[in-house]
Order: C-alpha cells, then structure tokens, then sequence
C-alpha cells in the first residue's frame, strides 16, 4: 500500500512539474527532439523549375529522419498553437525556391499529398504555419489530410508544423507540379517529388509515467 502511494504521489508530482507557464511556439528550426544541438536548424526541399521539369532536392542535414519534440504538458500561445499540445511535432522541414520560377501566366507551383506512413492507430496532421518571425499571420489550419490534398504555394519559403500523438516512425509523400487556377496540372510539365520523414520517441518523463502505471498495475494483482 505505502509503495502504491508512493507511486501516485510521484507520478502526480511529476504532472504537475512538467507543465508551464503559456509560452510561444518554437521556431521551426528548433523543433528538433533528440536533443542534439548539430541537429537543429531548417531542412528544406529546394524547388526549381527548368523549362517545363519539377526538380525537387531535399537537404542532407539536418539528418532524416528529424526527431519531433513533445509538446506535452506545455501551454502554447496564441490559442491555434493549441495543436501543438498534448502531440509530438516537428516544423524543420520547409519549401524553398531554388532559383527563378516562371511558370505560365495563370498557373502556380502546387503541392499534393500522395502517401503517408504511420503507426496503426496513431493521429498525423500537418498546419499551415510560414517563416521567420511572421507567427502572427500563420493560420496554422490542418493542411494535407489526407493522400490527393493540394495546396498552392507562392514560392515564399514555407514551414508547417507536422504532429503526431504517439511515439513511432512517420511520413509524409508528395508531389510538386505546375498547375492551373484550380490545381490541375498543366500538360507537358513534368513534376517533382519529396518525402518528409519523422519519428518520435517519448520523453524521459513520459517514459516514467507509463513505468509507474505498470507499477500500480503490476501491485493491483497481487
């Protein structure tokens, strides 16, 4: 009975130390989990269009798979920041121009998702955020929900948060294209591809929590 009281009180006080105080989001360059400071940063998957063919080119470092660090136990602020508590999330990931595009009067650079892999059962979402210091005009709306979802890009460097709301290895497919007012892909243009690749790993409180369920679990039965 004292060792199953004992657990209650830590876990409880452990709850309560790990949460804080409403704080901003991170920047999308410090969203990296592993801890690992060489890791931080921006990785980008560098767009160019040559004539009518869609290269895209995705930067060696920071390493793939990027780490998503816990937003567990943390108030994030303004309120659509919301999405980042309680998950796992990574925004290190963005789209960059290489180069000048030109595409034809009328038309843009879209964006579609074509696959996602992920653990059975687990939640995976992308939100619309941006670059630099412009958090105020992010709409962090869900984007990319599912395989055949278009955005339209305007060749700004972009960076979206991607959550998940379990430990485990994710990823995210898609293509880039040229197409017309409505997403429709041009004739004649060749497009491009990328994968975006995550894992996420508990943190040590978290680690503790779930060791100490099974602890009072473990004392139930006896």
């Amino acid at each position: 009975m004292k060792v199953h009281l004992f657990v209650i009180s830590f876990a409880t006080l452990l709850g309560v130390t790990t949460r804080s105080f409403a704080v901003d989001p991170p920047m999308p360059g410090m969203t990296n989990g592993d801890g690992i400071v060489a890791h931080n940063g921006m990785k980008h998957a560098n767009v160019s269009l040559a004539g009518t063919v869609v290269d895209v080119q995705v930067d060696a470092t920071p390493p793939t798979p990027v780490t998503m660090m816990s937003g567990f136990g943390t108030d994030y602020t303004p309120a659509k920041f919301d999405v980042l508590e309680n998950s796992y999330f990574n925004a290190q990931y963005g789209w960059m121009l290489s180069g000048i595009a030109s595409p034809p009067s009328g038309s843009s650079v879209w964006i579609k998702r074509t696959n996602a892999t992920q653990p059975a059962g687990s939640a995976f979402h992308v939100y619309e955020a941006g670059m630099g210091m412009e958090m105020a005009m992010w709409t962090m709306n869900e984007i990319y929900a599912s395989d055949g979802a278009l955005w339209q890009w305007d060749g700004m460097m972009q960076h979206d948060y991607y959550t998940a709301d379990r430990p485990g290895v994710y990823s995210m497919s898609f293509e880039v294209y040229v197409g017309d007012s409505m997403g429709m892909p041009l004739a004649g243009y060749t497009h491009g591809a990328a994968t975006f690749q995550f894992t996420a790993v508990p943190e040590p409180g978290t680690a503790v929590l779930m060791l100490c369920g099974l602890l009072c679990l473990g004392l139930r039965r006896r």
